[in-house]
């Protein structure tokens, strides 16, 4: 017979309860103050509520800003969130997933590139025109170098793309391939 931990399942409630009444900062300080919360957090993107979700990646996203050693990062956790931004229909958990994506590259990239690379090939090929852009934006801050004649195909496109970061709403994908381009 297996023993399921009580106190598990209640503290990720606890966390659960929390981010539903929009307690965000006081998840990300518990988070940085106890690794089992930010492990919960991780849980909680399993989630059937699409806001749980959302507000999971965001906070997350938040700790590791704070401190980049307070979750532990893995390779699966990395697929995992590459498939929550290319398959969610949820905005929200597009945007986590990009703020997210973008904070681990930041701080793991070298550590997890190939798992980088292969979530920004998925993403290059099935994702919708946003997904494009930010996938350009992993490029750049990676330096893929292996996608530069995918980032030339780009240099053209007049498409205008909203992304959940300071300074890009309503960039044409021509102008972020270019700032791509010049950064490999």
């Amino acid at each position: 017979m297996t023993q399921v931990p009580l106190f598990s399942f209640r503290r990720s409630n606890k966390i659960k309860k929390l981010l539903e009444d929009g307690k965000m900062e006081e998840v990300v300080k518990k988070a940085l103050e106890n690794e089992k919360i930010a492990n919960h957090l991780v849980e909680l993107l399993d989630d059937k509520n699409p806001g749980i979700v959302g507000d999971s990646l965001m906070v997350i996203s938040m700790v590791i800003k704070e401190n980049p050693n307070a979750v532990r990062i893995t390779q699966e956790l990395i697929e995992k969130i590459f498939d929550l931004l290319a398959t969610s229909k949820v905005a929200y958990v597009k945007d986590g997933a990009m703020a997210l994506l973008l904070e681990l590259a930041k701080n793991y990239g070298n550590e997890f590139r190939e798992s980088f690379s292969k979530g920004v090939e998925k993403l290059m090929k099935k994702g919708d025109k946003s997904i494009v852009a930010f996938a350009l934006l992993l490029i750049k801050e990676l330096k893929l170098s292996q996608f530069k004649d995918t980032v030339t195909s780009l240099l053209e496109v007049e498409d205008k793309v909203i992304l959940p970061f300071k300074g890009r709403r309503w960039v044409r994908i021509g102008d972020i391939a270019r700032e791509v381009l010049d950064s490999l």
